[in-house]
């Protein structure tokens, strides 16, 4: 009894760890897409002289705003 617990315990948290690392990763690239668009907007815009900083920052708004927002959706 004791080890079928905690054999489903270890799946459990087998399972939480890589759904976590796949969601960190989709994150990641999703930050990197969000940057490529504000970063070619800009230049399509005309804004050749667009710091790093601020596209990082633009960017970084776009996804927390993003995230925000699907989750209120979901509610």
């Amino acid at each position: 009894m004791v080890l079928g617990e905690a054999l489903h315990l270890g799946t459990l948290l087998t399972v939480t760890v890589v759904s976590s690392v796949i969601l960190i990763i989709l994150g990641i690239i999703y930050f990197a897409v969000s940057l490529l668009i504000i970063k070619v907007a800009s230049d399509l815009v005309g804004f050749s002289a667009l710091s790093p900083d601020t596209a990082i920052l633009s960017a970084a708004i776009l996804s927390a705003a993003s995230l925000i927002a699907s989750k209120s959706k979901s509610m």
